[in-house]
C-alpha cells in the first residue's frame, strides 16, 4: 500500500510545539508519511531562529519561506502572507500531496489552505471552531474552516459551533488538544537541572511565568499593555521568567518593553526556552501570567493557576485555573496575591475540570489521516443550510 504524504506548515514556536506531537504520530504511522513547509518566525534571529528545533527533531522540510516583515504595521501581516502565497502555491503545485494539514489560525493557515482549495486538495483543519474575540486570527480560523474538508476539534463545544454553523457533522471530529500530548510526553527534570538548562542559579519555591502577545485590535498599546503587566508581576518581588512575544504587529513595542528590565534581579528573559525546558517551568510555576492561549487549554492539565490580562483569549472555553483580569496593576497584584495565599482560589486551581482530551491527539488525526476516504465525498464540499 502506497503510504499517504501529508504536507504540514509552521510558523511560530508555541504553534510548532503545539503540532509536534502531530507530526510524531503521523512519521510514526505506517500508513503516512510527513513534510513541513518552515516559514515566519522560525527563520528569524529576532525569534532564536527556532527553525533549529526542527532540524533538531529531524523532520523533513519540503521547503524554507521567509516572509517576515519585521515591522510593527497591521500590514506587515498581510505582506508577509502574499509572499507566502506565491512560494507555497508553487510548492503544493508540484508535491501535489494527499493531504494539507493546516493549523489553526495564522496566515499560513489560510496560505496553505487556498492552495488546497484550488488545486483541489484534501485538507485537514486541526484546532477548528474555537472563539477568541477581538484579534484577526479568529476570522481567519472560521475562514480555514470553510476551506477545509476534515474539521479537527480540540474541544467538544467546538465541534458543535461548527456543525451549528453548517459543517456536515461526519467532516467534524473532536480530538482533543494536541498541547497535553505534549505535556504528557515531556520528561520530569529536577530543580537542579532545570536551573542548569535554563542557566540561572536556582530555581526558587515561587516563580511566575509572563507570556504576553499583542491583539491585533490593540496592537498600538502593546507596549504600554505589557509595562502594566511587568510592574504589577515585579511588585511581588518573586523570581520571574519573561518569554519573547510572538510575531504580530506590536511585537517589538512589547520586546521593548521586556528588555528594561533586563537588569531587574528577579527577572529572567528568554527569546525562546526549548520544549522541555518549558514544560518543566510551567510544572512548578506559581501562576502563569499575560494572554496566550496555552493558558487555557493546557494549564488545566497541569492545574496551573493562569491571570489572563486584558481582551485576549475573551469568549474562548476556558476552566476554572483561568482568572481574567483588565490592563491593571492593582486588579493583577491582588489576582496574583489571592492564588499565593487564598484557600478558596488554590483549592478552585486544583480541582478545576478539563475539557481538552487525554493527551492522545496525535494518534487520532494521525489515523484520521490514513484511513478518511479520499473521494468525491469528502472533495465536493457542502454546507448543511
Amino acid at each position: 500500500m502506497t503510504k499517504r504524504r501529508i504536507l504540514g506548515i509552521t510558523a511560530i514556536r508555541s504553534e510548532y510545539f503545539l503540532q509536534r506531537p502531530v507530526f510524531d504520530a503521523i512519521r510514526q504511522h505506517s500508513d503516512l508519511e510527513l513534510a513541513l513547509i518552515v516559514t515566519g518566525a522560525h527563520l528569524s534571529p529576532l525569534h532564536n531562529y527556532t527553525v533549529r528545533e526542527i532540524e533538531k527533531d529531524g523532520y523533513p522540510i519540503a521547503a524554507r519561506i521567509e516572509n517576515l516583515i519585521n515591522s510593527d504595521r497591521d500590514a506587515a501581516r498581510l505582506k508577509g502572507a502574499a509572499t507566502q502565497l506565491q512560494i507555497v502555491a508553487h510548492l503544493v503545485d508540484q508535491l501535489r500531496p494527499d493531504w494539507l494539514l493546516v493549523p489553526a489560525d495564522r496566515e499560513e493557515s489560510i496560505v496553505l489552505s487556498m492552495c488546497g482549495a484550488y488545486l483541489g486538495l484534501p485538507i485537514a483543519h486541526y484546532g477548528a471552531g474555537d472563539r477568541v474575540v477581538g484579534n484577526v486570527d479568529d476570522m481567519i480560523r472560521h475562514a480555514v474552516s470553510r476551506l477545509a474538508h476534515l474539521l479537527l476539534t480540540s474541544n467538544e463545544p467546538s465541534r458543535e459551533r461548527l456543525i451549528r454553523a453548517g459543517e456536515q457533522e461526519w467532516r467534524v471530529h473532536n480530538v482533543g488538544s494536541s498541547g497535553l500530548d505534549r505535556i504528557r510526553r515531556t520528561p520530569t527534570l529536577t530543580s537542579k537541572e532545570l536551573a542548569a538548562e535554563l542557566d540561572v542559579e536556582q530555581i526558587e519555591p515561587e516563580y511566575f511565568v509572563v507570556l504576553q502577545h499583542p491583539l491585533s485590535s490593540e496592537a498600538a498599546k502593546a507596549g504600554e499593555q505589557m509595562m502594566l503587566t511587568l510592574e504589577a508581576v515585579t511588585s511581588l518581588n518573586a523570581q520571574t521568567f519573561v518569554i519573547y512575544p510572538n510575531s504580530d504587529p506590536g511585537s517589538g513595542e512589547i520586546i521593548r518593553v521586556i528588555q528594561e528590565y533586563s537588569s531587574h534581579p528577579k527577572v529572567h528573559i528568554f527569546k525562546n526556552i526549548p520544549d522541555v525546558a518549558f514544560i518543566n517551568l510551567l510544572r512548578g510555576a506559581t501562576a502563569l501570567i499575560g494572554n496566550s492561549s496555552l493558558g487555557l487549554m493546557e494549564a488545566p492539565f497541569l492545574k496551573l493557576a493562569v491571570v489572563n490580562v486584558g481582551h485576549r483569549q475573551s469568549a474562548r472555553l476556558h476552566t476554572e485555573n483561568v482568572f481574567f483580569v483588565d490592563h491593571d496593576v492593582a486588579a493583577i497584584t491582588s489576582q496574583l496575591n489571592s492564588i499565593r495565599h487564598d484557600p478558596a482560589t488554590k483549592e478552585r486551581v486544583s480541582s478545576c475540570s478539563n475539557p481538552f482530551g487525554d493527551g492522545f491527539a496525535g494518534e487520532r488525526i494521525a489515523e484520521i489521516l490514513a484511513t478518511t476516504p479520499i473521494d468525491g465525498k469528502l472533495l465536493n464540499k457542502d454546507l448543511t443550510y
